[in-house]
């Protein structure tokens, strides 16, 4: 519902101030709340990216402006959802993978897929035969790693503590890391990182059926099960004592099990 009227999105078309006013504080709270929503992952919202999609949605509605070729209000609202959520979603992606193409990006989330979730294995995963046509070189690969970790501020404000107090980023990797947060750098971020997804991983994996978990892990090369990824599912079979049906089964159900509760119980970064 909007009390946006024919008239005053045609008034506001020829830039009067009244109109463009009314059209402005219309949007206002729509915009905001679309800026929250696209800047919230994981159960937490990033409020600094929300103020840059707010802004930038400001920006998007009085370019619909000039762009609209509707006549109601119903239709107006319509098309800046539509532009919000081109913007917005662009935005993001620029803000959560600065450095690489947005070919790129898409690539690498195929890849982690392939990895269930693990970046690091993705990137190594982004480089062999399992990504078909979307191969990428260890260069991409690499890049598009880091692009998904992030320059990250170890400032952000990241959660609080039992006493409401509000903690940044830095405090929580200083915690893991065991270094005062007055010595950390970026390196330690991605260091405690790599620490927290091995940690994630390995917890994950202990939550699945015996079958399930030793197949994931002989596919991956995960210790101390023998690394079987570059080797035929006959030799892994034969190896557990099972069919290479069997093998292919828990893989694949392994795999979507190991996807749901890394999702559910990773921490958000």
């Amino acid at each position: 519902m909007t009390h946006l009227t024919a008239e005053i999105i045609s008034a506001a078309k020829g830039n009067n101030i009244h109109a463009v006013q009314a059209v402005i504080a219309e949007t206002e709270t729509f915009v905001s709340q679309r800026a929250r929503s696209y800047a919230t992952g994981a159960s937490r919202t990033d409020h600094h990216l929300a103020e840059d999609l707010t802004q930038a949605g400001r920006i998007t509605v009085w370019q619909c402006l000039a762009a609209f070729s509707g006549e109601t209000g119903a239709q107006f609202m319509a098309f800046i959802d539509r532009e919000l959520h081109s913007v917005m979603r662009d935005l993001r992606q620029q803000s959560l993978n600065p450095g690489v193409s947005a070919q790129t990006t898409k690539d690498f989330a195929s890849a982690l897929t392939l990895a269930s979730g693990d970046p690091y294995a993705a990137a190594r995963i982004a480089t062999t035969d399992e990504m078909g046509p979307r191969r990428m070189t260890p260069d991409r690969a690499y890049a598009a790693l880091l692009s998904w970790l992030g320059v990250d501020s170890l400032d952000r404000p990241h959660d609080v503590d039992e006493n409401d107090d509000e903690l940044t980023l830095g405090d929580v990797v200083a915690a893991v890391a065991e270094v005062p947060v007055d010595l950390l750098d970026s390196r330690d971020y991605e260091t405690t990182r790599r620490t927290v997804v091995h940690e994630q991983v390995h917890r994950t994996l202990g939550l699945l059926g015996e079958r399930q978990r030793v197949v994931l892990k002989a596919s991956y090369g995960i210790a101390p099960v023998a690394d079987f990824s570059d080797r035929p599912d006959t030799e892994l079979a034969e190896d557990m004592g099972v069919t290479p049906k069997q093998v292919h089964e828990a893989r694949a159900k392994g795999q979507k099990r190991f996807r749901e509760l890394y999702q559910a119980g990773a921490r958000a970064w």
